[in-house]
């Protein structure tokens, strides 16, 4: 964490645009007060500081400069940016007012008007237009496997170790059933997690083809559907294809099977996602005919930009992803692990969605995501994280994996510690998650001022 987001919270962290906006810069520990008279001691002075320094300073002063993140001021001087002369209050924070226009980070630059405006610090606030304004950014993964098909481990650690990471909702989708994510659901139903949890499965059907789809969310499994319904499932998608005039390179069977999945996915309520195409088994694992024929005809709810298993994979599908933009076609995204493994992590965390939205209910998150207020993020071990979407929330993104994200990991951490202990039998863990239930919301409240 940087020092700057270990020292001070910015509240709020995220404003209107164009509005007058009350921000205060709190110090987290006495030695990041600013009416303190140590910050002010000369460089050189010697390490014991007479006991009179450690007391507020009252005629402490500070200029903070509003410095816009997307106004180049190379190579003009602090100066030129708007500011504002700021006195240290009671409890040593700073407080003032400021219309930040424009969606944009601005940096807010402390100096010391006493010493040639000599810069402090340095920390950020973002200018939100009012369609963005008001939501929060949610982290989730919607594709994750438990040893009930090819995972690792119990559902219940699963969804213990994605909190302890700063998910805020998932869903267990594994192989050819649903039914381990409602036992999931069960499990944690009177837990105050803090995780919304879904319903989901991964779908492979019709047989014998080859298809991979996420349904998110569903109430019913299409799996299971089809397997108690085939023969009638199988009359109908050979009617499908029929109609269908598939193009140069693709079967309309194939397209037809696709077709039918998604089109059964959302009859369950799910959202239905189109998922890895470029996954490497001996081949892609579908043809870039059948998913260009997949995004002109808008099949599925989203597609399923980062799978997490490579970055050669993820790397063919987003510049798919891009040339299918260049073509005007707009496409919603979503950044899933498809976590097979989370002690020792296997993908898990490689790739995760944020979603923008009012809240974490599943139609709050699924409206957002087909309103193309979602974007896909990448982070492998030991490398910074990569956004992808939209350049506009791409910004807005990395401003938050850096300014709030940080913060709220913590807090997210304890929570999915006691909820390990307590699906391992440690009945005391309810209680202790009980007695720190909603910390997370309040931070988040705070932080984007709602």
């Amino acid at each position: 964490m940087k020092m700057q987001i270990a020292d001070y919270e910015v509240r709020p962290g995220v404003v209107p645009s164009g509005e007058k906006a009350v921000v205060r810069i709190i110090p987290r520990g006495k030695h990041a007060r600013f009416d303190d008279q140590v910050r002010r001691q000369p460089k050189g002075s010697p390490f014991q500081f007479a006991p009179e320094v450690f007391e507020p300073d009252a005629d402490i002063e500070y200029k903070i400069y509003f410095l816009p993140m997307e106004q180049s001021m190379e190579p003009k001087p602090m100066s030129v940016c708007e500011s504002v002369l700021v006195r240290p209050g009671a409890d040593g924070s700073l407080a003032f007012q400021h219309i930040f226009s424009g969606e944009q980070e601005y940096k807010l630059v402390i100096a010391d008007p006493k010493d040639n405006d000599r810069e402090l610090l340095r920390l950020s606030v973002y200018s939100l237009r009012q369609d963005l304004y008001g939501r929060r950014a949610y982290r989730g993964d919607l594709h994750v496997h438990s040893y009930f098909s090819d995972g690792r481990e119990d559902p219940m650690i699963v969804a213990a170790n994605y909190r302890k990471n700063g998910f805020d909702f998932m869903a267990l989708t594994d192989h050819h059933k649903m039914y381990p994510s409602r036992l999931l659901l069960d499990a944690y139903r009177d837990v105050p997690t803090g995780l919304a949890m879904f319903s989901g499965e991964e779908v492979h059907v019709p047989y014998p083809s080859y298809i991979h789809a996420v349904n998110f969310g569903g109430s019913f499994s299409v799996n299971e559907y089809y397997e108690s319904h085939q023969e009638e499932c199988d009359a109908e998608i050979a009617g499908m294809a029929q109609s269908i005039k598939a193009p140069e390179g693709t079967d309309s069977l194939q397209l037809a099977q696709r077709i039918w999945v998604a089109q059964q996915i959302q009859r369950s309520g799910g959202l239905s996602i189109l998922v890895h195409p470029h996954w490497i088994s001996n081949a892609y694992n579908m043809p870039d005919a059948v998913t260009d024929y997949m995004f002109a005809h808008n099949v599925y709810d989203a597609f399923e930009l980062l799978g997490g298993q490579s970055v050669h994979e993820n790397n063919m599908q987003t510049a798919f992803y891009h040339d299918q933009r260049a073509m005007g076609r707009k496409i919603a995204i979503v950044g899933s692990s498809d976590s097979h493994g989370t002690e020792p992590a296997v993908y898990f965390t490689w790739s995760s969605t944020l979603v923008f939205s009012g809240g974490n209910s599943f139609e709050e998150l699924t409206g957002a995501i087909k309103d193309y207020y979602s974007v896909a993020v990448e982070h492998y071990p030991g490398e910074e994280y990569r956004v992808h979407g939209p350049y506009r929330y791409v910004k807005y993104a990395r401003y938050l994996l850096e300014n709030y994200f940080p913060r709220y990991d913590e807090l997210c951490f304890e929570q999915g510690r006691l909820m390990k202990e307590w699906a391992c039998g440690d009945e005391d863990a309810l209680s202790a998650l009980e007695n720190i239930q909603g910390r997370t919301d309040k931070f988040a409240n705070r932080f984007f001022g709602i």
